[in-house]
């Protein structure tokens, strides 16, 4: 006896349905309620005898649907029967016959079904009978009459869930039969592509949906097509569910997509591990039924024996349903036996939940219950993620609506809001949840878990620090317990850890011995790691111990080891005298980086501590030569002139090292007589003008011949050397890349290509640049060894080296680029590049070429002026000239492929987000306006 050959199962979506089935078996009916109980055929829950044999069964569809009613063998005779809803096996009691009727009709009875308690509807071979219980009247109204085309009526159903009575014809068209109206009418509501064996309908928006199986194993929705290898089916009135022939259950919502949904085959595709959509069945098996309301499903194997499931899809409306209800304990406890992530009972809706908190916890009223909860929490929204829905899962790419909360502190925010509402209820009947949210914040506050002991009796106090221990690591506990500086606490957690008594008791004694509070709170904290706490406790310990100096050596040393200077000066400031000892001290802690910020810093650190001396050092190192010189000229430093002049050497040695020659001729003409010194200073730089002007306000005009006018001829001999050694090289950087570009790229690539395919064939040309003679890959090992005559793994030794000559290839890809050895791919590219550098170098040199050239003119060398201008202005020319061909006409670059053969670099995005082919960029071009027009000798 299979199942899913049943007339019918029941289809009413309520409560206290039985998801009943009933089994013909001659004169017997197989009465089996899945809700309570899984007895699979020929075996059932409760056998009924009619007396002779039964031809079809119909569940009600109305009240609870566990009512059904059974047509006789005689084609007349109806038997109904009264079935009372249970929770449990051992309540469940045998349905009643209630009654018998006879249906008056002309014609033999095919079909039944039971809409409404006191109607019964028959489908005959010539006519549709309506019969009335109470009366016991029958009104029978032929098919002829309906205006109906000449077909055949073959399968009457009454569809609770759309609360309709359908028949459908033998073309597959679907009509509603309105049993109201006197006659009965046959509204067309939909049109099937072909007769279908088995059918039902849904409400959708307003208008009824049929969805029926062909023969053929195909299932629509009105005509369109939802699968075309579907075996069973079963309808709800929130979704629909179908097995197929490739051994899937399938799962699809029942809304205004479900006439959209794309056709479903299965064979080959992959389940995600969160798809609600669909999971694995066993081959061959069918659907004798879906729960109505719950999360069951039963199916048949092709053995005859059934399997109960709870298919995730199911399951996680039952429990979406339970929230919207707001029936918390129901959708907990749904999810701890489904194994469902309970973070979806706050993600579902979370501002119903945190707005409804009280409720939640008086409903679930279980600390166990809770501390599953609490515990599973984190900060990720699962139904974005894990538990996205059916509609996010059937292939249409379905966007997620946007996030309405933050998750980041997700955690944190559910276990205060719950701690709240739980200590307002009873602190005590759920201490371990509160201490749950403790642990389980983010961070998790420890400590404030420790401090809900302090007011439990002994029994309380060990239970819940028993549990405490539980969830958190004992050495974080014991640490914690310890920054409490509650040392009793601390002893009690170290007993029920795995220290050593003699490490901890003797660390708790030495603790619990020293005299003074914050010295104690020191040592705690230091140990703990808590620098800025330790530093706090041990200032105020070197004030309530009466400043001594091995108080102040030990708060030196502390600081020195953690580094905090900062906080130490904070805390120090009331205290004078130490307070200017800490800022010297961390003016040599900064001083030691030795770098100009450092040095900068490091003299802030000593003006407040008033090390002058130091200070002014510190302002020379940084290259702060005013602030050092103001120093040192002010009355508190109490620095002679000797020293101001010292001063002022040393920060002119030091700016003249970091090339600041402006900077220290000035300190040296201003706070010194050396006036040859900055003059010549000057010139290094190269400030021709002010080295005039300095020599004449010294009235040292010496200077002007025997340091500025050589300096001026060594700086034009090396910048003429300069422009020429510029003009020669643009030169042949030029010609040799008008040559490279005469080249077709084609024939370069063609090329290498030959060079890199053609080796050792006895080709007389150069290798390519990606060959080395001298590689891993042109010498291979000896099959045999020397000594010992084995096989050796060449194979192996070669792929193990392969990571290294990759990586030693692109190496000397890029060195290639730079060198752009001649006839190779990267030619091009290093001509263009070297040329974009000339352009540089000769746009440096505009304003030395023009201060070189007044200079001159003022020395009255105005031809040598007029030949060092006429000499640039060739070389800027000619770079103005050749700019177009060199920059605008770039080639698409190459670099050598793995196989050796040239390929073009990847295309890149532009500035408008386009795709191009990367290119050397163009420089700024010089200009003319260096140039001095008079000079034109």
């Amino acid at each position: 006896v299979r199942l899913h050959a049943a007339p019918d199962v029941s289809h009413v979506a309520a409560d206290d349905s039985n998801s009943a089935v009933c089994v013909v078996d001659g004169d017997k009916l197989l009465y089996t309620p899945f809700a309570v109980a899984n007895v699979p055929p020929p075996m059932a829950l409760h056998t009924l005898s009619t007396g002779i044999p039964t031809t079809h069964v119909a569940f009600s569809a109305f009240g609870s649907g566990n009512d059904f009613a059974v047509l006789l063998a005689d084609r007349h005779t109806v038997v109904l029967y009264e079935s009372a809803s249970a929770s449990k096996v051992s309540q469940m009691t045998a349905p009643v016959e209630k009654m018998r009727v006879k249906i008056s009709s002309g014609s033999s009875i095919r079909q039944i079904c039971w809409p409404k308690r006191d109607t019964l509807v028959a489908l005959g071979i010539d006519c549709i009978s309506v019969l009335n219980v109470d009366s016991g009247t029958t009104e029978s109204y032929p098919v002829a009459n309906l205006k109906l085309d000449a077909c055949d009526l073959t399968t009457l159903v009454a569809a609770p869930h759309a609360a309709l009575v359908i028949v459908q014809d033998s073309r597959g068209h679907v009509y509603s039969l309105d049993i109201d109206s006197v006659p009965i009418e046959l509204l067309p509501i939909a049109e099937l592509p072909t007769l279908c064996v088995e059918i039902d309908a849904v409400v959708v928006d307003g208008t009824p949906v049929v969805v029926g199986r062909t023969d053929r194993n195909q299932l629509f929705a009105n005509n369109h097509l939802i699968s075309s290898v579907c075996s069973s089916f079963y309808l709800r009135q929130d979704m629909l569910v179908f097995t197929t022939t490739t051994h899937f259950a399938r799962f699809v919502p029942v809304d205004g997509d479900i006439l959209t949904v794309a056709p479903s085959e299965d064979s080959n595709s992959v389940i995600s591990k969160y798809d609600e959509s669909r999971r694995r069945v066993e081959r061959g098996s069918t659907i004798v039924l879906a729960s109505p309301v719950g999360e069951n499903v039963i199916f048949q194997m092709p053995r005859g024996n059934l399997e109960t499931v709870r298919p995730r899809a199911m399951v996680l409306a039952v429990v979406r349903r339970a929230l919207d209800d707001h029936r918390y304990r129901d959708a907990i406890l749904n999810c701890r036996v489904n194994r469902i992530d309970m973070n979806i009972i706050y993600d579902h809706n979370p501002q119903e939940l945190i707005s409804r908190i009280n409720d939640f916890v008086m409903q679930v009223n279980d600390p166990d219950l809770l501390n599953l909860f609490v515990s599973g929490l984190r900060n990720e929204d699962i139904t974005r993620t894990m538990y996205t829905g059916l509609k996010s899962c059937d292939g249409k790419n379905t966007l997620l609506p946007p996030a309405t909360t933050d998750t980041n502190d997700k955690v944190s925010r559910v276990c205060q809001v719950l701690r709240s509402a739980l200590q307002a209820a009873d602190d005590q009947r759920f201490m371990q949840t509160i201490l749950t949210t403790f642990v389980c914040q983010t961070p998790p506050d420890i400590a404030a878990a420790l401090q809900l002991l302090a007011p439990l009796s002994a029994e309380e106090r060990d239970s819940a620090l028993t549990y405490l221990l539980f969830l958190s690591d004992v050495n974080t506990v014991y640490d914690s317990a310890l920054g409490l500086y509650d040392l009793t606490l601390a002893l009690l957690v170290a007993q029920r850890s795995q220290r050593d008594p003699r490490e901890y008791l003797a660390a708790l004694g030495a603790l619990n011995a020293l005299p003074n509070e914050e010295y104690r709170r020191f040592k705690i904290d230091s140990q703990l790691g808590r620098i800025e706490k330790a530093l706090a406790h041990l200032c105020i310990a070197y004030e309530q111990l009466g400043s001594t100096d091995d108080m102040w050596h030990e708060i030196v040393a502390y600081v020195k080891e953690t580094v905090q200077y900062q906080l130490a000066i904070r805390l120090l400031v009331k205290d004078q005298r130490r307070f200017c000892e800490m800022c010297e001290l961390y003016g040599d802690y900064q001083a030691e980086a030795n770098t100009g910020s450092g040095w900068s810093q490091a003299a802030a650190s000593y003006t407040l501590a008033g090390s002058y001396s130091k200070a002014i050092s510190a302002h020379v190192q940084a290259k702060e030569w005013r602030s050092a010189m103001s120093a040192a000229c002010s009355p508190e430093s109490g620095y002679t002139q000797q020293m101001i002049h010292d001063t002022a050497t040393r920060a002119s040695a030091v700016l003249a090292d970091h090339h600041m020659f402006m900077d220290a001729a000035t300190v040296l003409l201003e706070y010194t007589e050396e006036d040859e010194d900055a003059v010549a200073l000057l010139v290094r730089g190269s400030h021709w003008t002010e080295a005039i002007r300095s020599s004449l306000l010294r009235q040292r005009t010496d200077l002007i011949e025997t340091t500025i006018q050589p300096g001026i001829m060594r700086a034009y001999e090396s910048l003429n050397e300069d422009i020429e050694e510029i003009r020669d090289t643009l030169t042949s950087k030029c010609n040799r890349l008008r040559e490279v570009r005469s080249k077709p790229l084609e024939m370069i690539i063609e090329h290498h290509a030959a060079l890199a395919s053609g080796l050792g064939e006895g080709n007389d040309g150069p290798l390519p640049d990606n060959i080395d003679v001298m590689s891993d890959t042109t010498s291979l090992a000896s099959k045999f060894s020397t000594f010992t005559g084995t096989v050796t793994n060449a194979s192996s030794r070669m792929t193990g080296s392969t990571a290294r000559r990759i990586s030693k290839n692109k190496r000397k890809e890029e060195r290639r680029k730079v060198r752009g050895k001649k006839g190779s791919i990267y030619e091009e590219s290093y001509l263009v590049d070297s040329i974009s550098k000339l352009v540089d170098r000769v746009r440096v040199n505009q304003s030395a070429v023009r201060e070189i050239s007044l200079v001159l003119v003022r020395f009255g060398k105005l031809q040598m002026a007029a030949a060092l201008q006429s000499s640039f202005e060739i070389v800027v020319q000619q770079i103005l000239s050749q700019a177009e061909f060199v920059f605008d006409q770039q080639r698409v670059q190459m670099r050598l492929g793995e196989s050796g053969i040239p390929e073009p670099v990847p295309l890149e995005t532009n500035d408008f987000g386009m795709p191009s082919q990367p290119k050397h960029p163009k420089p700024v071009l010089p200009s003319f306006e260096w140039r001095i027009d008079a000079v034109t000798i």
